[in-house]
Formats: structure tokens, C-alpha cells, sequence
């Protein structure tokens, strides 16, 4: 027994060794070893070695150039060089992905050899190809402090490779840029900390080589500190061989040590390690060899950087160029400008016993070991059916998304101004320097408070600077960002004198945010920051960018990177400060809050169908879950005659909306001030109704639709004689007496409000209390709003949340603030105004009031109603201020006297509660739900139980109020159950 536990013992010792070896033998090999591959693997690779003669070993370590976007006879060309000298491989430069696979597929099917097919996709196949995700540079990727997100790139970079049949990927760059003069590398480095670059430089190649691509970290033995192009010229390495192996070597270490598939050898002369005169690191054996594969130990495969480059090329002819390519311990030549000769000269070097055959054996094995783990010997053609939309599917949006929301750095924060705050002590503006329209970036701020915008080109002269500067000094804080710049240290950027002296006169005598979409070297051009309240590295000008920095300052996205570079002595590595998150909407894509796009296709449909079949001549439409903003869009026109068409911006006529988007908000504020009680008869508050039917009414009751009123007075009809208008009570030009806007060059006398008060005094009350909805209580409403506020109402809501809130565009009255191209039309009135309605509020009770009323009269945008429902959806709190208490949210927005077969809430509609078809709210919507919807086809909704905001806006009166197509179709409602069907589809609520 005791000897059976010895030998027992033994076994597990035996095993624990082999294991240890393995585990150690996979950290030091430069690809993962598979021990039941490993005879199948060396099987393929010896039958194919020993297919092939001398000349086509030499050509197995050839990798020529080809492009996807060139005529057939290229390619015919192409494949010409495949068949003659059967080369080990193609790296496609610029084309369509498409066209690659198919070639991809041609040249694999012509090669006797399969091909490596590698790429240079720094940032993603769009570095490349059309039609392609360009990921952020790596400069940006750099201020990234979340390592794992890099991994998630690269890990969709391969899985797009594999899609056009790529195998090897030239990526990723580990060069430690200190130089910031380097023209070649800069932004295409991680920056100039090591352990920062070996972090992220691991994290792309495991995501790489776990998702079965070879990855090639470059450009050994390291080109971020010259201040030339290789591409142009041989750049000198002036590091001292400590230097180099503790600071640029430190990268490449990192990942030989964690299996790294390739290495790309750079044209650089490093005289620490090879003095001899204009010798390239790509052909010097002492650095190739006895660095990198010695001393490194480094045993994958070793490619030159392109040996078409000045760098190599000024100082070499072909042939002889790829042989000391060879000489130094190269496994691939890449590129070499002519193959005849580089073929024929290293078969001569063979011959003459200055390459050992045994070295060009052991090379061709490796590059064929190589194939075989990239599934080379088992290759199969690449189907192309469906490549476009594997490559552009939204998930592939919303990691880049995700990537620069990480990457956003402030480096410059007094007294923390951002995110901004208090909006409605703000008078902003914002500049965009170095273009001449709007762009993504001033849009996206556009949504969180209203701003003016301005604009300052390259080319603009001195005095076009001072003018500017003068008009801003109105504002007490400007938003200012650099964009249209480009990579390039000599040219500053792209970033102009005229920019720099702009923000300079500027920040003399205003407060300024500066955003800077551009590489973050640029801080050093800025030499009087001393004003600059805040200051924004964005790093890329893109439309992605510059929404998610836009959304950054207002703080619906948290500012955490960090600067990868040291930028100047005022901004060193490292800086960046972490911004707060504040709870305003944030604008995404579906997938973010796990909704498939493809899902809302059907919305697309439903509201194109309504524009065919007349239901509407256009429509707005947003929905937001979590807080997010993942569906915005807008459909058709303003008119049927298709000429201006509907915009994100527009602005539409709410109708009965505003008796909860102006007059229920402001009766709970109220409440929660003490200043109103729900359960107090209105007069109370209006006193003179005391001794009519009216005076017992309680607003509880009137909030409800339940206190008997009748539905709606045509108060216009005792203004008309014959169908005329009145002329001692309507003039056609404004005046003392005659001071409210009715419509275009109709005005009203100002004491008819008293009549239209006395018409709903002194009508009668209905029998019996039950559910009748009514508008008449909500002219009251308003009255008890500015008794007790001493306010008038578009004051008062605009006050206490309007500004605050940020809000932009919803008002009474459009026409005072906004132009009438923005304000879409509603109906042809052939019975009151004789007019079209246009910039006026086309309820005529509420226009008979100079437009404004508690149950008709707001305008609004999509946007601004999104705002205040999320208010309520986060019970009456927003970015950090409390407007309605939560408590009072609660009450108003449930069930008030449901057992009386009344659905409402106070101020607000509720779903029915029983479901039926054509009710006010979808199936879905939850008996927690609360929204209205407007006469003008409108309609506002929001789901605590699903966190889920609904925006329909719609003129659907125009041209004529007759038009009910968009109820009888259940348009809206029918978009608002594809949401929730979207929603559940892919999370269940908790």
C-alpha cells in the first residue's frame, strides 16, 4: 500500500512537471500550442514543404502589395505574380471589402500555396477600406484608464478581418512616442508612458490572437522618438542602448513574453546598436538577430517594415535589399519593389553560401507553421453575401461610441464649472473655429440649453477675429472648439494663428470652455490659459466624437481619461479630471440599452406609412429608456407640397399637451410650495366664482375631468356676423386696444378675455359627476396658476422649469423667438381666421387669448418634451435640482378615482383600466404609465415600470382638422407598442 502511494505520488509529480513545462512553453512560445494538433500540424506543413523547389521557398517569404479598388487588369496582374512565383502572401491596401473577399477568394484559389492575406488596420478596416468602422487612433485609445475596452476593439478588428478572409493584422503600433515632432507615428502610438503603451498594446494583440488573428506589434526596436519619416527617409535613433532596452524595448517585451505571433522590424538607424553608416534596423543582424531573437528571444515570425520605403530604398538596390533583409534574421520581406530580383539575388546568395539553404527552409516552415494555425491548411472561400452588414451592424457603433466616451479628457476644470449647471444663469454661445457651418458638435449642445451659434474659418482675417470677439462679450460663457485640424506637427495640426489668437482676445474678458478636437500635442500652441475656465481634449473630429464631448460638457457622460502625452509643462502625462455624471438625457444608439436597431425599422415604416396615406404631412418622433435617447428621427415634410422637410428641431403646435407640459407641472410645484390644495374648491383661488355653479368645483375634480363641465365652448362663434369676423372686436393691425396676436395681421380686443371667462362661468354644469374630459377647467387652471404665482403662466413655467431645465425651444408664442421656417403649419382655417395656421396656436379658444392658455397654446420641439417627461420619469428631479417632489409625482401621475371608471391621474391621461383597442396607450403600457396626446396629433407618454419616454409630434390638422386617418390607423400608439415589443424582446422587466 505504502509503495502504491509512492508511485502514485510519483505520477502526480511527473504530471505537474509536464503540465509546468507546457504552461511555461505556451507564455514563451509566440503562439499557443495544441498538443492534438501538433502532429496533424507538422504533418501539412512538411507535405507542403516538400512540394515546393528553391525558387518558390524564396517566394513563401515574399508579401507583395494589391489593392481592391483597381480594374481587372491589376488584378489579373495580381494574380499573374501568385501563379508565377507562388509568393507567400498579399497585403491589400486601399478598396472595398467586398471586392477584397472576392479577390481574396480568386487569389487563394489560384495560389498553390494559400496565401497570407494581411492588412494594415491600425484602427479597423476603415484605416483602409470603404465602407469600414475607423476605431479611434490610438493616441486616443491611450487616455482610455480601461484596458479591457481596447481588448474589445481588437477583438472586433479580427472578427471583421475574418470576414474578408484577413489573417494577419500589422497591428498593434508599440512605439513610445515622446517626440512630439513625429511625423510618422504621433497619434498612432498608445503615447509615451511604457507601461501604459505595454498595457494597451497587449490588451489589442490578445484580442487579436484569441479571436484567431496574427497580430505584429511594431515598429521594433521602437520609432516614437525622431522627428523624420521612414516613408521619406532613414530617421536616426539617438538613444543610448540602456535607454532603449528600459524604455523603448519595454513594450515589446511585454507582449513576447505573452505570445506575440509577429514583430515588424522599422527602418531606423539605431548607431547604439549598429553604427555602420545608413544601416537600417531592418537589415542590421546585430539588432534583428542578436536583439530581437536572441536577447529578446523572441520566435515568431520577424517582418520587414515595406522595403519600398525611402528609408531603406535610397540607400539599397532591389534584390540586395531583401537579401541583407534576410541576412539580419527578416522571416518576411514585405513589399519589395521589384520580385524578379529579389528572387534571383537571394537564390544567388543561396548558391554562393552567404544565406545558408537551411536558413531559407527554416523560414519557409515557419511562415507555413503560421498558416497552418491560422486555418490555412484547411481553407475555405469566404462567403460574401452578407459582408457589408457584418461589417456596419450597430454593435460595432456602439463599442466606437464607447471608446471615445472613455478617451474624453478635461484637463482643466476651475472652480468645476463642468458639467454645467444652473443653465438658467447662463448666457452661452458657442464658436466653432476653423469651419463655416454647424456642426455635430454645436447640434448636440443645441439639446441641452439654447445657445447661439458662430463660426470662425481658417482663412479669416484679423478684423473677422475682432468682430467676432465683440459680439461674444453679450455672453457670460462661450463654448469655443478647434476643429478641422489633421495629424500633422508641422503644420501645427492644422490648427491656425488666427484660431489661437481668437481664443486669446477672447478669454481676456469672457469665460470660455475650450474644446479641442484635435491631438493633444496642440495644448502646447495655446500660451495664455490663465482665463480658460475649462479645458476639453477630444482628440478626433468626427461626428461620434463630437457628440459624446458635446454631451460630456452637460454631463450626461462622465469625463474620464487621461492625457497619454505630455502636452506641455502646464498639462504633463497623466493629467485629466474626472467630471460628475449629472441626470440629463444622454443620445445614444438602440443597442446601448439592449434594443436592436432592426427592431425600430418598423417605426420607420408605420411613420412613412401615415405620410403616404395622408395621415400627416410629417412627424417627429423620439423615445429614450434609461435615460437615454436611443430613437430620434424625423419623417416627411411640413406641407403636403414636400418642400420644406421636417427636422429634429422643428417645432410643433402641442395643443392639449400643454395641460400637463405647462399648467399639472405647475399646480404640483405648487402643491409641494403650499400655495395650492388639491381638495380646496377653486374659489378659493378665484374668488369671484364663489356665488356661481362653478364655485364648489374641486380641483381634484377638475384636474380629473370629473366636475361636470361641459367639454369645449366654440367661444369664435359670437365673434362671427354672417361668417365675418366682428370688426369692433378683431382689427388687422396691432394696437393699444387690440394688443393680442389671434393670426397673421388679426388681432383681438383685449377685454374679450372677459367674455370668453364669462362664457365658462356661466355655462351649465352636466347632470351627473362622472368622466368628461373638458377644456374649460383648464382655462381656470391657468387663472388660479397666476393668482397664486403673481405670474403670469409662460412666465411662470418658463422660470421654474423651462431655463432651468435647459429647454430650447418650447414656449407660447413661437413667433417672438423663432423663425417661421422651423415652426411647421396646422390647419387651412376656412371657418374663423380664413388663414392657414401658422406660428399661431391653432386652438381657437387658446388663440382668442393671444395664445396662451392652460389647455392649448405650447410649442415644442421632441427634445424639450423628452426633457420634462424624464423630470417626471425621475420623479420631478433633473441634472441634480429638484423641481416637483417625488411624492407629488407619484400622486399626480396614478389612478385618481379609478373605481368611478375613471382612468385619468391629475392633469395627466392614463391607460384605460381594461385594455381596449383604440385607447389612449398601447397594450403594453403599464398602469403606471402617464402621458396626454394633442388635437394637433401629438402625443407624449412616459413608463416608470420600463424607464421608457414616448415622443409623437405631428400636424396632423393640416390642412384640414377633419383628418382623423392618424387615430383610425392608430399610428400612435402603434409606434409605441413596436418600442416596448423592442424592449422586451431582449430584457425582461424586473
Amino acid at each position: 500500500m505504502k509503495k502504491l502511494k509512492i508511485f502514485s505520488l510519483l505520477i502526480t509529480l511527473l504530471i505537474f512537471g509536464y503540465l509546468s513545462h507546457f504552461f511555461d512553453l505556451q507564455a514563451d512560445n509566440n503562439f499557443p500550442i495544441n498538443p492534438l494538433t501538433d502532429k496533424s500540424e507538422t504533418s501539412w506543413v512538411d507535405s507542403v514543404f516538400n512540394s515546393l523547389n528553391l525558387d518558390e521557398k524564396i517566394a513563401q517569404l515574399i508579401m507583395i502589395r494589391a489593392y481592391s479598388n483597381r480594374d481587372s487588369t491589376y488584378n489579373d496582374s495580381i494574380g499573374k505574380i501568385i501563379k508565377e512565383y507562388n509568393i507567400g502572401g498579399i497585403c491589400f491596401f486601399k478598396g472595398h471589402p467586398v471586392q477584397q473577399a472576392y479577390l481574396t477568394n480568386t487569389y487563394q484559389s489560384i495560389a498553390k500555396t494559400p496565401l497570407f492575406i494581411a492588412i494594415d488596420a491600425e484602427w479597423g478596416l476603415g484605416m483602409r477600406l470603404d465602407s469600414c468602422y475607423s476605431f479611434p487612433r490610438q493616441m486616443t485609445l491611450g487616455a482610455i484608464q480601461d484596458d479591457s475596452l481596447i481588448y474589445q476593439m481588437s477583438s472586433e478588428i479580427a472578427r471583421e478581418c475574418k470576414q474578408i478572409g484577413v489573417n494577419i493584422n500589422f497591428a498593434p503600433v508599440v512605439d513610445i512616442n515622446n517626440n512630439p515632432d513625429n511625423p510618422v507615428i504621433n497619434i498612432r502610438s498608445f503615447g509615451e508612458d511604457k507601461y501604459n503603451v505595454a498595457q494597451k498594446g497587449l490588451a489589442y494583440m490578445k484580442g487579436l490572437q484569441d479571436n484567431g488573428i496574427l497580430a505584429t506589434a511594431k515598429h521594433f526596436p521602437g520609432h516614437g522618438d525622431t522627428d523624420t519619416d521612414s516613408h521619406l527617409c532613414l530617421p536616426i535613433i539617438n538613444h543610448s542602448k540602456e535607454k532603449i532596452d528600459t524604455l523603448d524595448l519595454y513594450p515589446f517585451k511585454k507582449l513576447i513574453n505573452n505570445g506575440l505571433n509577429c514583430i515588424m522590424v522599422a527602418h531606423l538607424y539605431v548607431p547604439a546598436y549598429d553604427d555602420r553608416k545608413n544601416t537600417a534596423a531592418t537589415i542590421s543582424k546585430p539588432i534583428v538577430t542578436k536583439v530581437l531573437k536572441k536577447q529578446l528571444g523572441f520566435k515568431g515570425l520577424i517582418i520587414t517594415d515595406a522595403l519600398e520605403m525611402k528609408g531603406v530604398t535610397k540607400y539599397n538596390e532591389p534584390g540586395i535589399l531583401e537579401v541583407k533583409a534576410l541576412q539580419a534574421g527578416n522571416d518576411i520581406l514585405l513589399l519589395p519593389q521589384d520580385i524578379s530580383k529579389a528572387v534571383n539575388e537571394i537564390k544567388k546568395a543561396v548558391k554562393n553560401g552567404s544565406i545558408l539553404k537551411s536558413d531559407i527552409d527554416e523560414k519557409c516552415k515557419k511562415i507555413l507553421r503560421y498558416k497552418y494555425k491560422a486555418g490555412l491548411y484547411d481553407y475555405k472561400p469566404i462567403k460574401t453575401s452578407k459582408i457589408y452588414e457584418n461589417l456596419n451592424n450597430p454593435n460595432i457603433e456602439l463599442l466606437d461610441r464607447k471608446l471615445y466616451e472613455s478617451a474624453i479628457t478635461v484637463v482643466k476644470n476651475k472652480n468645476s464649472l463642468l458639467p454645467l449647471k444652473n443653465l438658467d444663469t447662463l448666457r452661452l454661445a458657442s464658436v466653432s473655429l476653423g469651419i463655416d457651418s454647424i456642426n455635430d458638435f454645436q447640434k448636440i449642445l443645441g439639446r441641452y440649453d439654447r445657445l447661439k451659434y458662430y463660426y470662425l474659418p481658417k482663412n479669416a482675417s484679423y478684423n473677422e477675429v475682432q468682430t467676432l470677439v465683440s459680439k461674444l462679450s453679450k455672453y457670460n460663457l462661450v463654448i469655443v472648439s478647434i476643429n478641422n485640424t489633421n495629424n500633422s506637427p508641422s503644420n501645427n495640426f492644422g490648427i491656425q494663428k488666427q484660431s489661437i489668437d481668437f481664443i486669446n482676445l477672447l478669454n481676456k474678458n469672457t469665460k470660455i470652455i475650450l474644446d479641442i478636437f484635435a491631438n493633444p500635442y496642440s495644448l502646447a500652441y495655446l500660451y495664455d490659459t490663465k482665463n480658460i475656465e475649462s479645458i476639453i481634449v477630444s482628440y478626433q473630429d468626427n461626428p461620434i466624437d463630437e457628440s459624446i464631448s458635446a454631451q460630456t460638457i452637460f454631463g450626461s457622460i462622465t469625463a474620464k481619461g487621461k492625457l497619454p502625452v505630455t502636452a506641455s509643462d502646464e498639462f504633463p502625462l497623466n493629467t485629466g479630471i474626472k467630471t460628475d455624471k449629472l441626470s440629463r438625457l444622454k443620445y445614444t444608439i438602440p443597442e446601448e440599452v439592449n434594443i436592436s436597431s432592426n427592431a425600430l425599422k418598423k417605426i420607420d415604416s408605420i411613420a412613412l406609412e401615415g405620410i403616404a396615406d395622408t395621415a400627416y404631412p410629417g412627424c417627429e418622433i423620439l423615445a429614450a429608456k434609461d435615460g437615454k435617447v436611443f430613437y430620434y428621427k424625423s419623417f416627411g415634410y411640413h406641407t403636403y407640397n414636400n418642400i420644406i422637410p421636417v427636422h429634429n428641431t422643428d417645432i410643433y403646435d402641442l395643443a392639449s399637451v400643454t395641460k400637463i407640459a405647462a399648467t399639472s407641472i405647475s399646480i404640483m410645484k405648487l402643491c409641494d410650495e403650499g400655495k395650492i390644495d388639491l381638495d380646496q374648491r377653486i374659489s378659493k383661488y378665484l374668488p369671484y366664482l364663489k356665488d356661481t355653479n362653478k364655485g364648489n368645483i374641486v380641483i381634484r375634480d377638475l384636474m380629473t375631468h370629473q366636475a361636470k363641465l361641459e367639454s369645449w365652448i366654440p367661444f369664435y362663434k359670437s365673434t362671427l356676423i354672417d361668417g365675418k369676423l366682428d370688426t369692433t372686436i378683431y382689427r388687422k393691425s396691432i394696437s393699444d386696444n387690440f394688443p393680442f396676436h389671434v393670426a397673421d395681421s388679426l388681432y383681438i380686443n383685449k377685454y374679450y378675455v372677459y367674455n370668453i371667462f364669462d362664457s365658462i362661468t356661466e355655462s351649465a354644469l352636466i347632470k351627473t359627476k362622472e368622466y368628461n374630459y373638458s377644456d374649460l377647467g383648464f382655462y381656470f387652471l391657468m387663472k388660479i396658476i397666476e393668482a397664486v404665482s403673481n405670474k403670469p403662466i409662460e412666465n411662470y413655467v418658463k422660470d421654474n422649469f423651462y431655463k432651468p431645465l435647459g429647454l430650447t425651444t418650447i414656449c407660447y408664442n413661437p413667433l417672438n423667438y423663432f423663425d417661421l421656417s422651423r415652426i411647421v403649419p396646422t390647419e387651412n382655417d376656412t371657418v374663423f381666421r380664413k388663414q392657414l395656421i401658422h406660428g399661431y396656436v391653432h386652438d381657437p379658444g387658446a388663440a382668442m387669448l393671444g395664445g396662451i392658455s392652460g389647455h392649448a397654446g405650447l410649442f415644442s420641439d421632441a427634445n424639450d418634451l423628452a426633457v420634462l417627461m424624464q423630470m417626471l420619469l425621475q420623479n420631478g428631479e433633473y441634472a441634480g435640482k429638484r423641481y416637483i417632489k417625488s411624492s407629488s409625482v407619484k400622486k399626480f401621475t396614478q389612478y385618481q378615482f379609478p373605481l368611478d371608471n375613471n382612468r385619468r391621474g391629475i392633469g395627466f391621461d392614463k391607460p384605460l383600466l381594461e385594455y381596449e383597442d383604440n385607447g389612449p396607450a398601447c397594450k403594453s403600457a403599464s398602469d403606471k404609465s402617464f402621458g396626454h396626446s394633442g388635437f394637433t396629433g401629438t402625443y407624449v407618454w412616459a413608463d416608470p415600470k420600463y424607464n421608457l419616454v414616448y415622443i409623437f409630434l405631428s400636424n396632423r390638422v393640416y390642412p384640414y382638422a377633419s383628418n382623423k386617418k392618424i387615430v383610425e390607423m392608430n399610428i400612435r400608439t402603434n409606434i409605441h407598442q413596436i418600442i416596448y415589443d423592442a424592449v422586451n424582446k431582449n430584457k425582461k422587466v424586473k
